[in-house]
């Protein structure tokens, strides 16, 4: 990566030009005037510039010395150091003595600035590298020395066991590096690979030495989310140990958010396994069972049968629940009964009823 940019060089030239009212110019390691609040000046060639990165140090030029000087004038040359090398450096026009207490501070923050350009840019090619791997274990044949190389680039540490999880995030403005950086605080940076699939979908593979772990791993990073007051609905899949079965678990994730009928933000393959195996029936035999076994039961009943089962086929607590009269809630469970011939209360009744609700 060029550090000393055309662009980040006239972007330091309007920043500090506001601040401080004096002409700055921005050369390259070869002398050559990138920025100026001059505009003729640039492409130039700076001999003061030239001194200051032979010497490595500042320089002061006044009126009499810059006479002679290619493209320079009176005033203060500093070297831009970065990461212990000299990119540039930093011209400010004027008296000497009145940009003593300046001079130093815009050097500061022309430095301050490339860093900070530089983390950026290494976080977002850091970012592209975790998708492209993420793009690639969703392959039907992914490639695995693509794969193996990705990883070393990313100097990812995937342990033993794994998680999918997706986060949807709907109609909210976020920024990504602000998202990587949070998780990257609060998880072991090496231990998890996060990719933005499109607008609103985040795909994360969390990895771990344990098992346990992948559940508090989930949790927190569901807390993470909410943190950064973002709204979502998040979704993770069973556990895995090959990269290899990435794929089955982001389709798992997907069938959480299909069968997730209450809008919970936070579900789990688990918490819809055995309704999953529904969806591997054909679909017309599942709507045959279903018409059968419910046959004409109204929405208030289903409804009831739904809260009734989700309470552990407890009276008391699905009355509760419903904020009805234990009575009310023994009424519409008989009605059900007089419907389909089949009794709630009872637990093999029950649990055909229950699979023709998810059908």
């Amino acid at each position: 990566m060029d550090v000393l940019t055309a662009d980040i060089a006239a972007l330091i030239v309007d920043e500090t030009v506001k601040r401080t009212q004096h002409n700055i110019n921005i050369m390259n390691f070869n002398g050559e005037i990138l920025a100026s609040y001059d505009k003729s000046r640039i492409g130039t060639r700076h001999e003061g510039a030239c001194m200051v990165i032979e010497e490595g140090r500042t320089m002061v030029f006044s009126d009499t010395e810059s006479e002679g000087m290619q493209g320079t004038q009176a005033g203060v040359n500093l070297p831009i150091i970065f990461q212990d090398n000299i990119v540039g450096v930093i011209g400010i026009t004027g008296d000497p003595k009145a940009l003593e207490q300046i001079a130093d501070l815009v050097k500061m923050s022309t430095e301050l600035l490339l860093y900070q350009n530089y983390f950026t840019y290494e976080l977002e090619g850091n970012i592209r590298s975790q998708e492209l791997l993420v793009e690639e274990l969703l392959k039907s044949e992914p490639s695995k020395s693509f794969i193996q190389y990705l990883t070393q680039q990313l100097n990812t540490q995937l342990y033993t066991f794994r998680k999918c999880i997706i986060v949807n995030i709907e109609k909210q403005i976020f920024s990504k590096n602000s998202i990587v950086r949070t998780l990257a605080s609060q998880l072991e940076t090496q231990s998890f690979i996060i990719a933005f699939t499109n607008s609103n979908r985040i795909v994360i593979l969390i990895t771990g030495e344990v098992q346990n772990e992948l559940d508090f791993k989930v949790k927190n990073i569901y807390q993470i989310f909410k943190r950064l007051k973002l709204d979502i609905q998040m979704a993770s899949s069973l556990v895995f140990k090959h990269l290899k079965d990435f794929k089955n678990a982001y389709e798992e994730c997907e069938l959480v958010f299909m069968l997730n009928e209450h809008n919970q933000p936070l579900m789990s393959f688990e918490d819809v396994e055995e309704k999953t195996l529904l969806y591997q029936i054909d679909k017309e035999i599942r709507e045959r069972y279903k018409k059968r076994v419910l046959g004409s039961l109204d929405l208030q009943s289903i409804e009831t049968l739904k809260h009734f089962f989700k309470n552990d086929l407890n009276i008391a607590k699905t009355a509760k629940y419903l904020y009805i009269h234990r009575n009310t809630l023994l009424y519409r469970l008989e009605k059900c009964e007089a419907i389909t011939g089949l009794n709630p209360k009872k637990y093999a009744d029950a649990l055909k009823l229950q699979i023709a609700l998810w059908c």
